[in-house]
Order: C-alpha cells, then sequence, then structure tokens
C-alpha cells in the first residue's frame, strides 16, 4: 500500500458522505485515477461505505480515517482496509494496525511526534493540519534532519498548493474537502468529482 501511495502521491479524504452517494462519488474518484481512497469513520455508516468500495472496486486502496482507538482498528480491519488513519498519535492504534498487517499513519504536528511515531513502528506520518502548521515550508525544513521521512500532509491541501507540498518533500498529499465539496457529496455529484480529480491529477503529475 505504502509503495503505491508513493507512486500515486495522492490520497483522498472522503468525509462525511451521505451513505447513498458513496459509492458513486469514491467510484468517480477511482475511475478518473485517484485509488487510494481514505472513508472517515464519523461518516454516515463508514464501515459499509468501506465494505461497499472494497467490493465494489478491488483494485483501490481502501482506509479508514479519523481512528481513535485499536478497536476502531479491529472494525475497519474487519471491513477491507488496508490501512488506517489518525488525527493524532496513539501508541495502541498504531500497534493494533500492525498487528493487524495493516498500515499505520498517524497524525503528527513536531518532530517530536513523528519520531516517536517511527519508533512505533508507523512507516509514514500525517502531518496534521498542515496548512496551520507551516504548509510546504515546514516540510522542506524537517524532511533533511528528519532523514527523509515520510510525510503526508493534509489539512488544507488543494490544487492551488498541492504540488508545493509536492515540491517540499512530501511523500504524498492527502486532499478531501477541496476535492470532495460537500455539495458535490450533499447531492451525489459524481460527474463533479469525475472533472475536479481529474484536474487535480494533472497539476500533481511532474
Amino acid at each position: 500500500m505504502l509503495r503505491a501511495l508513493g507512486v500515486r502521491q495522492a490520497l483522498g479524504v472522503i468525509r462525511k458522505c451521505p451513505r447513498e452517494h458513496s459509492l458513486a462519488i469514491a467510484g468517480a474518484a477511482v475511475d478518473a485515477g485517484l485509488d487510494v481512497l481514505e472513508i472517515t469513520l464519523d461518516s454516515d455508516d463508514a464501515l459499509g461505505q468501506i465494505r461497499e468500495l472494497v467490493a465494489a472496486r478491488p483494485s483501490a486502496i481502501v482506509g479508514a480515517g479519523t481512528v481513535h482507538s485499536a478497536a476502531e482498528v479491529e472494525q475497519a480491519a474487519n471491513a477491507g482496509v488496508q490501512f488506517v488513519v489518525s488525527p493524532m498519535l496513539s501508541e495502541s492504534v498504531i500497534a493494533r494496525a500492525l498487528a493487524l498487517g495493516l498500515v499505520p499513519l498517524p497524525g503528527v504536528a513536531t518532530p517530536t511526534e513523528m519520531a516517536r511515531a517511527i519508533d512505533c513502528g508507523a512507516p509514514a506520518v500525517k502531518f496534521f493540519p498542515a496548512a496551520q502548521l507551516g504548509g510546504p515550508a515546514f516540510v522542506a525544513a524537517v524532511i533533511a534532519p528528519m532523514l527523509g521521512i515520510k510525510i503526508i500532509p493534509t489539512g488544507g491541501v488543494d490544487i492551488s498548493n498541492a504540488r508545493q507540498y509536492l515540491d517540499a518533500g512530501s511523500f504524498a498529499i492527502g486532499i478531501g474537502g477541496s476535492l470532495f465539496t460537500s455539495a458535490a457529496l450533499r447531492t451525489g455529484d459524481a460527474s463533479h468529482i469525475d472533472r475536479s480529480v481529474r484536474e487535480f491529477l494533472q497539476v500533481i503529475t511532474p
């Protein structure tokens, strides 16, 4: 999963999509080329959304986001995810994910938290909320002294700054609300997602 994410350089975050539109929205993103997707657990029937997407798009790399506990890791694993993403650094989440063969992406805000996450076995970290914590300049400043740590900025990433984050040395980027807009999710506008994803991928492709 991690190798594929590094090649694709982007992780789509789908948060609070209405259950009735979830497969159409996620499927449109996959068909447009964004096939690493995180469905957050605060979404309507998130585990059901995950199961349906895994079954309908077996080539997609599907993960669970907003994971807070080891119990949620187990639930996500049973739904068929390949990775779990947390908004914070939780040693128990990392440990349970690794024990179940999943890739943990813990949320971090400082170099100290990055180092702790790696010591706990996380192969990469979610830098969150990236925009509020320094944006691309932060990534560029820490990537070398942190010995090339795999950083995935999330939070405030959009089509206007995505390339900047990658040029700063990010392993990949997480993009959510600016791509999967609340209006598109609310109405199930898959055609909007298709257009937005294609435009976004053109911007980040070298």
